[in-house]
């Protein structure tokens, strides 16, 4: 009976210790949740990025296992690697933000696992043995590692070794990590959701910008320069870069390339298939590529020729309806994290409204030839009624986009000033042969009629809408600068400057070649004229202007080419 009282007792005691030990561990695991919820509402006054948000929850954990060393690594989702986000404690310098593979450690068994691992013989386990070594500065120790998980997918883990107390690991410090992982699980989701809905948000409004921008121009150089900006901007990469196909010669060439070694790249060319670059354009298939150094895929003669180094690279495809023209890549990613399938898409995005600008442009681009093709046909037709002004056109042409590249022209003004100098004298069609061809000089009347062209000319263009910005070109080429010109009188900038550009160049060729009437003179003779003329006739700017682009060579095939014999 004794005995049985004792033993009742025995048991009530042993229930009672239990019953202790577990109210302890549920308090202590109250505290630490507490604890990690408090540090939740702190977030947005002491964790401005992801990555003090790491630090900061695993001072936490240190400071609730009373352990003096530990770290938190998360899964990548593209490399499958880990990466370490948070260490603290010996060797932990230097360590954030290494990469590391998911070989046979205790991290990578966590990890394939889901399950905790939890040692109290840190010399006879085979992991710790495996895992720890000389070269890391570290003894092997015991140690507790338990998986960061929402739901049943493994985010990454938490480790932590070295009690400060000397003591080996317990299982309650297992429960008790395995709780602080769980709090911290959800906070660290929800924060890494966040950013990244956040830089959806922020990188689909660049997106719709840099739209604006690449819809915004119909230049070809123009829209492909903006494309590799936006590459480097959108994807925060240390290069971009645009690779059309030549349909000659199936091969990939770098259209543009920004960055320091831009220029070296451009004489590189890649056959479909050849390097990361020609795979994407032989499959259609966008890829990111996490080390190229390792990818059978990659070639390395653009590095070699350039002396980059390709860290890591994503790319897609470009295409116009249903064909693929280019690809365009985005390369070295700029801070710790890697590219994502988050990048993929919005790179993929950007490269399907790169395919409509440079189509669109590619559209705009032909019938800008077919306009200018069929301006060049009106002009020879003119030219063909007279043997000594055959070529005139095409000259003043030259001299006039020579004088309007040193006026630092837009481009849509130098295009004007080019189809206003193709059509300058097509007013001329109205004349008639007899005055047009005299070889001698011209009667009062007949030099009226011959001056009628300046009019006629306008009304012939005006019928074409796409023609009537450069009328005044047409019309005024005739004006001089202190206003005795015609048809209008106009005097000093009352004149269009295209027209100012076009009479310079005019009066040089004119000067220079042969006419029924005189011989060419002497290319120097003509420039002293033109100086004597700057201010009265002519625009002093534009005088200097074309005297600028002769000295710069600029007209030299263009003089060289023009019938006069007159060289001196």
């Amino acid at each position: 009976m004794m005995i049985t009282k004792r033993s009742s007792k025995g048991r009530r005691t042993t229930d009672q210790t239990g019953a202790v030990l577990r109210l302890k561990r549920e308090l202590t695991l109250e505290r630490a949740k507490r604890e990690v919820l408090q540090g939740v509402s702190r977030i947005p006054l002491e964790a401005q990025s992801l990555d003090r948000l790491y630090d900061h929850y695993l001072g936490v954990i240190l400071k609730l296992t009373r352990t003096k060393s530990g770290s938190i690594l998360l899964l990548d989702e593209v490399t499958k690697n880990l990466i370490i986000v948070a260490c603290k404690g010996k060797a932990s310098e230097g360590r954030v933000g290494k990469h590391i593979p998911l070989g046979g450690g205790i991290a990578g068994w966590v990890i394939r696992t889901g399950q905790s691992y939890f040692t109290v013989d840190s010399e006879h386990d085979r992991l710790i043995k495996k895992e720890f070594g000389r070269e890391n500065g570290v003894a092997p120790q015991n140690r507790l590692c338990v998986p960061l998980k929402i739901a049943r997918r493994v985010l990454g883990v938490v480790e932590v070794m070295d009690r400060k107390d000397r003591r080996p690991f317990r299982r309650e410090d297992l429960y008790l990590l395995d709780a602080l992982a769980a709090q911290v699980a959800a906070v660290v989701e929800n924060a890494r959701l966040f950013e990244k809905y956040d830089s959806k948000v922020r990188k689909l409004r660049t997106l719709k910008e840099i739209s604006r921008l690449l819809n915004s121009t119909l230049d070809e150089k123009e829209v492909k320069r903006r494309a590799m900006e936006a590459a480097t901007r959108l994807m925060e990469a240390e290069v971009g870069s645009l690779l059309l196909i030549d349909d000659a010669t199936h091969e990939l060439y770098f259209e543009v390339e920004l960055g320091k070694r831009g220029e070296r790249v451009k004489e590189i060319r890649l056959k479909i298939g050849e390097g990361i670059a020609g795979w994407v354009a032989k499959t259609g298939e966008p890829v990111i590529v996490a080390d190229p150094q390792k990818d059978p895929r990659f070639s390395r003669k653009v590095d070699e020729k350039s002396s980059f180094v390709t860290r890591n690279m994503i790319c897609v495809p470009i295409k116009v309806k249903d064909r693929i023209i280019g690809v365009l890549q985005a390369i070295n990613k700029l801070g710790p994290q890697p590219f994502s399938k988050w990048d993929l898409e919005e790179f993929q995005s950007l490269a399907d409204q790169v395919a409509v600008a440079i189509d669109n442009a590619n559209l705009y681009k032909e019938l800008q030839e077919t306009f200018f093709g069929t301006a060049e046909a009106l002009a020879d037709a003119i030219e063909a009624k007279d043997a000594y002004t055959a070529g005139h056109t095409r000259r003043v042409l030259a001299y006039s986009i020579a004088m309007g590249k040193v006026l630092a022209l837009p481009p849509s003004e130098l295009n004007n000033l080019k189809l206003a100098a193709l059509l300058h004298d097509i007013g001329k069609i109205g004349i008639e042969d007899s005055i047009l061809l005299k070889p001698g000089k011209l009667e009062n009347a007949e030099r009226q009629r011959m001056e009628s062209h300046t009019t006629i000319g306008p009304k012939i263009v005006d019928r074409v809408k796409q023609l009537r910005k450069i009328v005044p070109g047409i019309m005024h080429h005739h004006e001089e600068y202190d206003g005795t010109g015609y048809p209008s009188g106009l005097k000093g900038h009352q004149i269009p400057l295209i027209a100012r550009i076009i009479a310079v160049a005019d009066f040089f060729d004119a000067m220079t070649t042969d006419r029924p009437y005189r011989k060419g003179r002497p290319i120097q003779t003509a420039l002293e004229e033109l100086r004597k003329l700057s201010g009265t006739q002519f625009d002093g700017k534009v005088v200097e202007a074309f005297i600028r682009a002769y000295r710069a060579d600029e007209m030299n095939e263009t003089l060289m080419a023009r019938p006069s014999t007159s060289t001196a």
